[in-house]
Order: structure tokens, then C-alpha cells, then sequence
């Protein structure tokens, strides 16, 4: 699952509501936002939420809040009949959330939750089935949590049965006040936040939300090509001339016995029907896209992607390099993954 924030201090507008929109055409089916509500800002804030709770429910998302005692007491009769989950913060007892389990999904906080919380929701008999384990957002620069440990904490979750969620930056503006991004890791802070998903993904992290208000088009995309349509989008530059048409129009996969030096697409040779006579056979920097010709034999045909610098070689000709932003996500190239080649804008 794949979903974007949405805060109360922002404003909901026809802009918000076309960003809306775009976001559910591009597989994004969670909106998240936190609701802490002052007094001082009640009305504002509860004003927010009815547009934002119209524009949910018109086009059938789901909706994940991150809430305290006090804010659920002032929310509880709007949250009737929704899809929704409720992220508790510490204000809540065990109790309380054994009660509200039984109403709607809750999240804990998968960063906190230890095995005494775990012994006390059993004593209390509580449904694990309605319960999942989503991680905090750290604004703070410096304070987002470290790699090793979240893939620690992951296993032990899923060996309880919590699907799990994590929250990845967006693109500016950031969230305010800090306006520093939104990441769960400290290491993703400041990367793609579609790299920094795919990470999550590979950590075995079940949901990935879009923690700051705005997400560009170009990584909506992205986002739909691997969370919903299964394949890692690469974008190539420097095409060369005589680069064949059919690179760009077929999900490719790497081979289930993968090569060390190169991502060896699997369909490549059989989807060549043509004579290919050496050119261009420059050396291979680390992302040349490169195909075999007829030097080689029957390899001719067959299309790689470098994952180390290369010398040249007679039987290999260069068809043109993955973008720098992109290759970071060769090395979540697995045996067998899917991966797709688009040109890359000019």
C-alpha cells in the first residue's frame, strides 16, 4: 500500500482536491494526517477536516490518523462509517485500545512497541487482526531512525503477524515548521523518496507513505510503476542511433542466475531480429545500457546494464547510460526482478 499526507494546517482547496485526484490515478489509496487539535485552532482545524473527510470519502480512500485522547474525544462522531485506522499516541492505555479495536483498525507505534505491550494486549484478549505497526515520522534533522535497525525490528514484527508502514519524504515545500522532510530513516532524508521506498520495500515493509504535503509528477509515476504495476522504472540518456525501438516497449527482467558485472535482460536476444555489426564500443561507465553484436555470436542481441566500470570491448556496443538519479536502483535489481527502460526527458 502506497499513501500521501495531508495536514490541517494546510489549506483545502481546488488545488488540494486535483492533487487528490492525481495521486489515486497514480495507485496512492491511504491519505495520513495528524490531528492534535488546540483550542486556539479548533475551528480552523475541524473546518480542514470536513473538506478533507468530503474529499476522502468522494474518492474512496483510506484515511490514517495520527491522534490523541483529547483530539478523538472532540472527532468521535465524524469518524463514523469511514475506512479508517487510528495511529494512538501514548495517551492511550491498553484498555483503550483493546475498546477501540473492536470499531476500526489501530496502529501502534512500531518504533516503541515491545514485548511487554505485546504480553499486556494478550492478557487482555485483543483481536491481533485489527491491529498493525506503523512507524513515526522524524522532522527533526538527525533524530530519523538507522537502517539496521528497523530491518531488526521488521523481522521481529512480521514473525507477530503487524503489517508494517513507514513514512519517506516528499518534495518541497516540506512540512513546516522545520520544512526539513518527513523520512522514518535518518539516511533517506535527503534522497529520491521513490529510492528511499524502494528501500523500505526491500526491508520488507509493507505500506510506504509520502510524509511531506507534495509529491512531483514525474515520481507519482514511479511510484505507480513499482508499487502497482510491479517493475523498477529506469530512465536512459545518450541514446545512441541504431538503439533498437524495442528496448523501450516491454517490462524486462534480469536473469534468475545474475551476473556480478551486469543486469543481463533476460527476453533481450530473442527479440532480436536484426544483424547488429559493431559501433560505439567505447568503455562501459557503471549504468551503459550495451547490446552484443554479431562478434559475439549467439549472444548477438542481447542487452545489458552495467553495474561496474568496463573496458571497451569489439563485441559490445554502447546504447546509451541510466541517468545518474537512477542508479541507485540497480542495486535493488534482483534475480528475476522487473524493470522497465524509459527514455528519459530531455
Amino acid at each position: 500500500m502506497i499513501g500521501f499526507s495531508f495536514y490541517l494546517d494546510q489549506t483545502f482547496d481546488n488545488e488540494s482536491l486535483q492533487y487528490f485526484k492525481s495521486m489515486k490515478n497514480y495507485g496512492f489509496s491511504e491519505v495520513f494526517t495528524s490531528v492534535h487539535i488546540h483550542e486556539k485552532d479548533s475551528q480552523k482545524y475541524l473546518q480542514t477536516f470536513d473538506k478533507l473527510l468530503k474529499a476522502i470519502q468522494n474518492l474512496n480512500l483510506k484515511l490514517i490518523i495520527d491522534i490523541d485522547k483529547p483530539s478523538l474525544h472532540i472527532l468521535h462522531n465524524k469518524l463514523d462509517n469511514l475506512d479508517l485506522i487510528l495511529r494512538l499516541d501514548d495517551s492511550f492505555s491498553y484498555d483503550d485500545i483493546v475498546s477501540l479495536s473492536k470499531q476500526t483498525i489501530i496502529a501502534l507505534n512500531a518504533g516503541t512497541i515491545d514485548d511487554h505491550d505485546i504480553n499486556e494486549l494478550k492478557k487482555l484478549d485483543i483481536d491481533f487482526h485489527t491491529l498493525e505497526a506503523w512507524y513515526s515520522q522524524y522532522p527533526h534533522p538527525e533524530t530519523g531512525l538507522d537502517l539496521t535497525w528497523i530491518a531488526q525490528k521488521n523481522r521481529w514484527l512480521r514473525k507477530l503477524g503487524f503489517k508494517t508502514q513507514a513514512f519517506v519524504t516528499g518534495n518541497e515545500p516540506y512540512r513546516t515548521p522545520l520544512m526539513a522532510g518527513s523520512p522514518t530513516l535518518e539516511r533517506h532524508r535527503n534522497i529520491s523518496p521513490f529510492i528511499a521506498a524502494v528501500e523500505l520495500d526491500k526491508l520488507n515493509t509493507d505500506g510506504v507513505v509520502i510524509g511531506d504535503p507534495y509529491l512531483e509528477l514525474e515520481l507519482r509515476k514511479s511510484f505507480d510503476d513499482y508499487f502497482i504495476n510491479g517493475y523498477i522504472p529506469l530512465h536512459i540518456s545518450n541514446i545512441k542511433i541504431g538503439t533498437p525501438s524495442y528496448l523501450f516497449t516491454k517490462v524486462f527482467h534480469n536473469r534468475k542466475d545474475p551476473a556480478r558485472d551486469a543486469i543481463r535482460l533476460t527476453e533481450s536476444r530473442e527479440m532480436n531480429h536484426r544483424h547488429i555489426g559493431p559501433t560505439n564500443n567505447i568503455e562501459r561507465v557503471f549504468g551503459s545500457v550495451t547490446i552484443d553484436n554479431r562478434n559475439y555470436g549467439a549472444y548477438m542481441g542481447e542487452i545489458q546494464i552495467v553495474c561496474r566500470r568496463l573496458p571497451a570491448n569489439q563485441n559490445v556496443n554502447v546504447l546509451g547510460t541510466i541517468i545518474e538519479s537512477d542508479l541507485k536502483l540497480l542495486s535493488y535489481i534482483d534475480a528475476g526482478s522487473a524493470f522497465k527502460i524509459i527514455r528519459a526527458h530531455s
